[in-house]
């Protein structure tokens, strides 16, 4: 190689390794709506964190942060346009929503991207939450929310407070619930994420895959459905009437019944094994419990899992 073929090679690995110019670009913005008993505000947030907190203010107060940097300034402008969100306000009805396409590779060199869309609301409104990987927040007492609706693709879910009832729906996100007075009914279904209750239910209806559910506090019927997630339901009243019925493959699951509780039923499983401190009779193969109590129904069954039936101390 010449020296002129050389001069032009070396130029040239120095355009291509010249780092571009980094950006920084934020945007902080709030907007206020009127709100009305009974309004529904819908957020469907896609990627970004969602905050909500009951308040005692008159209007629907949303804020939207977006901070990126460590990518070029053109990048960088595109990706906050992208992720600033829309709204459509009516007199029952505000909705936001994020629609941000495809980014692709976004550049050389630390990146860094905050993207989280805050709600303040009176407690009067109606929470319904959308985001495909982004986290939803939830705190406060919503009580005209029936259902309160949660729903996201892998964001984790946390709600302190209280609603009528709750309806979350999860591919692989989990589901904390912590609620201040129980909830007339949780409809709770994932894929592989894990559903956590306190606080208490009158009606629970969970259906997983292989995401373990775990809830205390309940006061009534129970149906829970998983492949091979650990199932562990506790009660403080079993009214009469009322009927548990679980399904499981290879999951444990574990049931705790208030101390004079003496419901009837059956409890079976293929090759598990069952342990149950309530008053019945076992068949011959071993497989199978049926309970000499009355007034409520356990129908409990799995494959191979360990099914185990205890009282509360008194």
């Amino acid at each position: 190689m010449n020296r002129s073929a050389l001069t032009v090679a070396l130029c040239a690995a120095s355009i291509l390794t010249l780092p571009c110019a980094a950006a920084q670009k934020e945007l902080n913005e709030t907007h206020r709506y009127p709100a009305h008993p009974g309004k529904r505000v819908v957020l469907d947030a896609a990627t970004l964190d969602v905050s909500v907190r009951a308040a005692d203010v008159p209007d629907v107060e949303v804020t939207t942060e977006l901070r990126i940097s460590g990518i070029s300034e053109e990048r960088a402008t595109a990706w906050v346009a992208q992720h600033t969100p829309e709204a459509a306000d009516s007199q029952d009805r505000l909705t936001v929503t994020v629609r941000p396409g495809h980014s692709g590779f976004l550049g050389l060199g630390l990146l860094t991207a905050r993207a989280r869309l805050g709600v303040v609301a009176p407690t009067s409104v109606i929470p319904d939450i959308t985001t495909t990987s982004g986290s939803i927040a939830l705190r406060g007492d919503f009580p005209s929310a029936d259902p309160l609706m949660l729903r996201t693709a892998t964001g984790d879910m946390e709600v302190t407070g209280a609603a009528r009832s709750i309806d979350i729906r999860s591919a692989s996100g989990s589901c904390r619930l912590e609620v201040v007075r129980p909830l007339d009914q949780l409809f709770a279904r994932s894929s592989s994420g894990d559903v956590t209750l306190t606080g208490g239910a009158r009606r629970l209806e969970v259906d997983t895959s292989s995401g373990n559910v775990w809830v205390n506090n309940l006061s009534g019927s129970a149906s829970v459905e998983t492949s091979n997630g650990k199932i562990t339901l506790r009660w403080d009243r079993l009214p009469d009437g009322s009927l548990v019925k679980v399904r499981s493959a290879s999951g444990k699951v574990q049931i705790v019944l208030p101390a004079a509780a003496r419901p009837a039923g059956t409890l079976h499983t293929t090759t598990g094994t069952i342990r149950c401190d309530l008053p019945g009779t076992v068949n011959e193969a071993g497989d199978t419990v049926t309970l000499e109590g009355s007034g409520s129904t356990l129908d409990i069954e799995t494959a191979s899992g360990e099914i185990i039936v205890s009282l509360a101390d008194r």
